[in-house]
């Protein structure tokens, strides 16, 4: 019986081993043809969510049970890819400022949690992926402890006054040039950063 049924019947206040049975034999090919179901003299409202039990635990088996296999990790789950740069110090800012050359470079100011950052994500690996050779993608986890976030953000005035005290939204994204600031802002519009990407590279990201 599957554990659907178990769980119906014991909200039913149903013992589970009285119908078990009647349940297991409810056939798979009686439902997927409609056919009429003999149910036990119940209360009406007992019979009917029996009835409803009857149905899916005639539909299910065990293998149905068996948990999926996870849907495979992407950017949008883990933060993590090959062509995003995880960014966690000034100095390696610095260093990747020095590597990038003319290239721009695009702070990517995230947190797990965030369901405007795992929207955006998707849009941020495809650039970063698409646009190796014209943009460098780093990723600057907001929640992580060890990374010094408030003192990259304080460099390029990346933040917003918010009560009277500086905060950042998520996600952010920095565009820098030369090691200048070029713009920052706030959104999950994927439109907006390909059209940013556009106007610093001229890539049709």
């Amino acid at each position: 019986m599957s554990q659907f049924a178990a769980r119906c019947l014991r909200a039913l206040s149903l013992r589970a081993t009285k119908n078990m049975n009647m349940i297991r034999q409810a056939p798979r090919r009686a439902v997927e043809q409609t056919r009429p179901i003999s149910l036990p003299l119940q209360a009406p409202s007992q019979n009917f969510w029996l009835l409803l039990t009857t149905v899916f635990a005639a539909s299910l088996d065990e293998r149905d049970e068996e948990i999926a296999e996870p849907p495979p990790a992407n950017f949008a789950t883990t933060f993590e890819s090959e062509n995003v740069t995880t960014l966690m110090k000034v100095s390696e800012l610095e260093a990747l400022l020095a590597d990038a050359g003319d290239k721009l470079v695009v702070i990517f100011c995230m947190v797990r949690w965030c369901p405007f950052c795992r929207k955006i994500a998707p849009t941020v690996e495809d650039i970063a992926a698409k646009g190796s050779q014209n943009l460098v993608m780093l990723k600057l986890d907001m929640d992580d402890r060890e990374a010094e976030s408030s003192k990259i953000l304080a460099r390029y005035s990346a933040y917003h006054m918010h009560h009277d005290r500086y905060a950042v939204g998520l996600p952010t994204f920095v565009f820098l040039k030369d090691g200048a600031k070029l713009e920052h802002y706030s959104s999950a519009d994927d439109e907006r950063l390909r059209s940013a990407v556009r106007k610093y590279t001229g890539f049709m990201a």
